[in-house]
C-alpha cells in the first residue's frame, strides 16, 4: 500500500482548512441574515401549479412565435390574453381570459 502523506504540502493544508472553517463562518452568516428578514404576509389565497410532463410542446401552448417561420411555428393560431402583449395559442382561450391574474 503506497502512502501518499508526502504528495500533500503544507499550502494545501491550509487552503482546505481554510475553506472548511469559511464554510462554516458562511453558513452561520447565511442563517443570521434569513432570520433578520421580514416576513411577508402572502397575497395569493391558492396556487394551481401546471406541470406539463409529457404535454405538447410549449411553442404549441405558451410561446406561438408568430413571427417565426413556418417550420418553427406550431400549427396553432396565436390569441391575446387580458395582458397586452401576452399571446398564447388557441388552445388555451380561457386561460388566455384569466392571464392577468397569472404569476
Amino acid at each position: 500500500m503506497p502512502n501518499n502523506l508526502h504528495q500533500h504540502s503544507r499550502r494545501r493544508f491550509m487552503q482546505i482548512g481554510g475553506l472548511g472553517a469559511l464554510s462554516l463562518f458562511w453558513n452561520r452568516w447565511l442563517q443570521a441574515e434569513s432570520s433578520q428578514a421580514t416576513p411577508s404576509r402572502p397575497r395569493a389565497r391558492s396556487v394551481i401549479m401546471i406541470f406539463n410532463a409529457g404535454a405538447p410542446s410549449h411553442l404549441d401552448l405558451w410561446d406561438p412565435k408568430p413571427d417565426a417561420p413556418d417550420t418553427i411555428r406550431g400549427p396553432f393560431k396565436p390569441i391575446q390574453t387580458s395582458v397586452p402583449g401576452l399571446q398564447v395559442t388557441e388552445l388555451l382561450p380561457n386561460l388566455a381570459k384569466q392571464a392577468g391574474r397569472l404569476a
